[in-house]
């Protein structure tokens, strides 16, 4: 634990450094713990993107995760570190480890609470649903089998006492600032009144976490330090992406307009976008049931609760209108 305080979030002399600031979840974060007062430091590679995202006196600093002399600088007096940074999927086997490596040589010294949001790519096909914390880490993806040998080294840190892991999972983000080709443009192509398009199954069951209960999951696990070195999955209530869609639409007055595209439509397209290429192999999570069970989570933590679907939907929608052109 860094030695600024017992309690990383409650404290305010605590530095909070928010790696990714400009990302979907650690965009979410930031705000979090900027309304909460806390000394933050919003780190990315676009300073001019992090100036119009945060509002002024908001600690900001530009680099690349890749120049270890400066992310050093950075984490000397980090209490807490989010890992709010991704990757294009294509770049995940090349980039993903290094730039995790490289925040954790940086801030051996303060030995921090260190914040890496999951997802469930590591379970690969579900043995069952709803899926819990206890599910075999079976993934045969490289995504999926990136996924489970990174926790695994952070797990093992942890219990060697040089982090302390906050880990929770997450089912996929829908939320302001989430802007990836398939559930940014749900929004942005609604708006502008166009079809959306959905990988094979739109009628099966599907979770989503809408990202500011991410950010709020993350600092519920934060103030409870019982809650380190344990997996918890934080999602959402039971849909369909049918039923999610459609209340989209709904929400602007609009008919829905609902495109599927099967395996072979997105065999195609993957031939000249890299990222629909990457998608072909994490598609049964489209084809059968996707549902998260977070009751663990919720068992530890009564005073959350998950926003709707309508009223997430709402708030995404209004972010999308003043950002999408």
């Amino acid at each position: 634990m860094s030695n600024h305080s017992d309690d990383p979030i409650l404290n305010k002399d605590s530095v909070h450094v928010v790696f990714g600031a400009t990302g979907a979840y650690g965009y979410s974060v930031t705000k979090k713990l900027i309304r909460k007062g806390l000394n933050v430091l919003a780190v990315s590679r676009n300073a001019d993107k992090a100036k119009f995202m945060f509002p002024g006196g908001t600690r900001l600093e530009t680099t690349d995760v890749f120049d270890k002399q400066r992310v050093r600088e950075i984490c000397k007096d980090a209490s807490v570190i989010y890992f709010g940074i991704n990757f294009p999927y294509g770049e995940w086997k090349m980039k993903f480890r290094e730039a995790l490596e490289n925040i954790l040589h940086a801030s051996w010294d303060s030995r921090p609470t260190f914040v890496f949001p999951g997802n469930v790519y590591g379970y690969g096909e579900f043995e069952y649903t709803p899926v819990n914390e206890e599910h075999p880490l079976n993934a045969s993806t490289v995504k999926g089998m990136l996924r489970n040998r990174i926790e695994m080294e952070l797990l093992k840190l942890h219990s060697n006492g040089k982090i302390n892991l906050v880990l929770p999972r997450f089912a996929d983000f829908y939320g302001p600032n989430v802007t990836n080709d398939l559930y940014g443009a749900l929004f942005s192509n609604a708006i502008k009144g166009k079809s959306v398009l959905w990988p094979i199954n739109a009628d099966t069951p599907h979770c989503f976490t809408f990202i500011e209960d991410a950010a709020e999951a993350t600092l519920f696990l934060l103030q409870d330090r019982t809650s380190y070195g344990n997996v918890f999955h934080v999602s959402g209530p039971v849909t369909t992406a049918k039923r999610f869609i459609e209340t989209i639409f709904s929400s602007l007055n609009a008919r829905p307009k609902i495109r599927i595209a099967s395996k072979r439509f997105l065999s195609i397209l993957g031939i000249f976008n890299p990222d629909a290429r990457e998608l072909l192999e994490l598609l049964y999570e489209y084809e059968r049931p996707y549902i998260i069970d977070d009751t663990k989570f919720l068992r530890r933590f009564p005073s959350f609760k998950h926003t709707s679907y309508d009223e997430g939907i709402k708030i995404t929608l209004d972010w999308f209108r003043k950002h999408t052109v």
